[in-house]
């Protein structure tokens, strides 16, 4: 009774704020349409195809902050793409590319936000306009926020490390930004003072400072760390600093961000009903925010708290749908700490089954998160499920010895006893073997995972020495090829140049015009053959155009030159590749096809392209005379190899059909 007239005063405390809340975040959501608008009106004033209509399309898509915003601004994203494609505009492509990456990642999609973001990073490599390096910097810090959702903290780290390399063209409010995100990595890979060091950055920067946000901001992330050093005291003293600015009306996630940190303090205090209510705060403003991994943590700590306040139903419900949305974002921790609450849950209505087999799945979820705590609580949980069984054995044998007590009522307490030490040996025989057990099985999974692992980075020390040669060798074509047009290229064009001038100036007899006539067409030729060299070597086309419209011109030009028919085709959703998987494709295709041209004594060559949103798939079949398949193996050339290395590089597959007289189909499977 005394809880529940707790939770109905701090209740009727906190609906009042978040009364405040909506209506300032409605407030948020009616500024964001009056900027809109305003941007859309001073789109009409540049209605020519030039890169002004470009920067006002931007100012558009760049007003939007909430998924929902974003879907609705897509048109103008589209057609900024577009026209800056057809401008060859840096700018226009990287400020969409980055729209679209926050797109993808506000929906969920954070394998395709990587790719757009890796896209406006390559186009912005080597750039020295002020501008684009604070864009440059805005990818790599919204790189290490994926990275960090994704549970990649070193990926993370890496990213925002590569962010503060622009601090000097970015806001400071920015790097702020970029400071908190540090820390709070670090807070999660236990170096708490490393995190601390990187928190108190910041407090410097806001000294005088009005602005709430950035006030909240910087204070948060010293309250998570007391709060994990356990430090109930200290964190309060900034969560009092920041108590008049809640709730904020724009940032929604810094009010989760309050609410919950108040919870886990009133936790530490021993205060479960008011740690229930800040939860439910927290969580509502997460569901506002949208922010799946918030979400799920306030599940997760409301159905912690439930069950302190022996509130099971609620605590169960708590608990699975913070799984379920666990995985959705496929976190680890998440669906580990959910399970482990379902588990409490279980243990608490006396099915230690059901709370034995979810804490098994919660270890194996996150083998990292075992602790001595965790691994003593499945231990008692086997040991309360083993010995529940034999008490039903114990049970039963008491009911047969009662049905013979008239007959031995004399020997009846000895038989007891005798019964009773026989049956308590067993069970504690049974349960240390039951224990033994499930500790070598855990050792036994940990010692596979360990293997693994190390497959898998000796897999990608693999990879990296073949990307690493496979890149050497797209390099030394690219420096060949222009060494080749820019220098003999431009050498030969000279000179063909100075002979016609020869030509105009001199007298010759017409014996000697026919010769010098020919000398000149051989020269052609000479300049004509030096031009395909260099295009073999780095096609133009794959580097202006993209790898379709280079398949495209690369057949045609086989075509033209061996008379042979090559026909090339393509299926699926035309979609962007990075520029090493465009490459190595080309590079793929091409060595099939001069392969056929060769040795296939063909008439025909069809090459097919099919993009699926994970796959792309590859098909080069000719009409020649085929050959026997087991002498692939035998094949010593460097061609062969190098496909075999580029499909491994994407983990793809590749398969020949071919018999003598029956012509070859060469079908190849990338993950892209």
């Amino acid at each position: 009774m005394r809880y529940m007239k707790v939770i109905i005063f701090v209740s009727l405390i906190l609906l009042g704020g978040q009364w405040k809340a909506y209506s300032q975040n409605e407030e948020f959501n009616s500024d964001y349409k009056a900027n809109r608008d305003r941007a859309v009106e001073e789109l009409k004033n540049y209605p020519a195809q030039d890169t002004n209509r470009v920067i006002a399309l931007i100012n558009i898509f760049t007003k939007a902050v909430f998924l929902k915003q974003r879907q609705e601004v897509s048109p103008y994203r589209t057609e900024a793409l577009m026209l800056s494609r057809k401008l060859n505009y840096v700018r226009g492509l990287a400020a969409s590319y980055l729209s679209y990456a926050h797109l993808y990642k506000s929906g969920g999609d954070k394998a395709t936000a990587l790719i757009y973001l890796d896209s406006a990073l390559a186009i912005t490599t080597n750039t020295t306009r002020v501008g684009l390096l604070g864009l440059r910097s805005n990818c790599f810090q919204l790189k290490g926020m994926i990275y960090f959702e994704l549970e990649n903290y070193h990926a993370a780290l890496n990213s925002y490390f590569e962010a503060t390399k622009y601090a000097d063209y970015i806001p400071q409010q920015k790097f702020m930004t970029l400071q908190i995100r540090i820390s709070e990595i670090y807070l999660n890979l236990h170096n708490l003072a490393k995190a601390e060091e990187f928190a108190r950055k910041n407090l410097p920067l806001i000294e005088g400072s009005r602005d709430t946000s950035d006030i909240i901001s910087v204070y948060n992330p010293l309250i998570d760390i007391y709060l994990v050093k356990k430090e109930p005291a200290n964190a309060v003293v900034y969560l009092d600093k920041i108590a008049p600015f809640i709730p904020d009306p724009i940032e929604i996630q810094l009010n989760y961000g309050y609410y919950n940190n108040r919870g886990l303090v009133s936790l530490l205090q021993k205060n479960s009903p008011t740690a229930y209510m800040y939860f439910q705060q927290a969580y509502k403003y997460a569901l506002l925010g949208g922010h799946k991994n918030s979400i799920a943590t306030a599940l997760g700590n409301l159905s912690a708290t439930a069950l302190t306040l022996g509130n099971l139903e609620a605590a169960k419900g708590y608990a699975q749908e913070s799984l379920a949305r666990a995985e959705e974002i496929n976190t680890k921790t998440a669906k580990s700490a959910a399970l482990l609450n379902l588990a409490n849950y279980y243990a608490q209505i006396g099915d230690t089954k059901k709370a034995f087999e979810t804490s098994r799945q919660a270890i194996q979820m996150k083998d990292s998160l075992i602790d001595e705590t965790n691994l003593k609580q499945i231990n008692i949980l086997g040991a309360m499920y083993e010995t529940e069984q034999k008490q039903k054995e114990i049970l039963e044998l008491q009911s047969e010895k009662d049905k013979q007590a008239h007959a031995v009522k004399q020997k009846s307490i000895l038989n007891k006893v005798f019964i009773a030490a026989i049956l308590l040996m067993l069970v504690i025989g049974y349960l240390v073997q039951k224990n033994y057990k499930t500790r070598q099985k855990i050792a036994n999974q940990q010692q596979a995972f360990q293997k693994l692992k190390i497959i898998e980075l000796e897999k990608d020390k693999q990879l990296l020495a073949v990307d690493a040669m496979l890149k050497g060798q797209e390099e030394e074509r690219s420096r060949i090829a222009k060494d080749l047009h820019d220098g003999l290229g431009g050498l030969l064009s000279g000179t063909k140049l100075s002979f016609v001038n020869v030509k105009e100036t001199l007298v010759m007899s017409p014996e000697h015009a026919v010769y010098f006539d020919k000398s000149l067409s051989m020269l052609d030729n000479a300049i004509g053959d030096l031009r395909k060299v260099a295009h073999n070597l780095m096609p133009e086309a794959l580097v202006k155009y993209g790898l379709q419209d280079a398949l495209r011109d690369f057949c045609d030009s086989i075509q033209f030159s061996s008379g042979l028919r090559v026909s090339y085709q393509q299926f699926g959703k035309k979609r962007k590749l990075d520029n090493t998987a465009e490459v190595f494709i080309y590079r793929i295709v091409q060595e099939l096809v001069n392969n056929v041209v060769k040795h296939a004594d063909a008439s025909e060559i069809i090459v097919q392209l099919t993009m699926t949103p994970d796959i792309v798939s590859l098909a080069v079949e000719d009409d020649g005379k085929g050959f026997n398949k087991l002498r692939i193996e035998e094949t010593k050339g460097a061609g062969i190899a190098n496909i075999k290395y580029r499909v491994q590089y994407f983990n793809g597959t590749w398969d020949i059909v071919t018999s003598p007289g029956n012509g070859t189909s060469v079908n190849i499977e990338l993950q892209t």
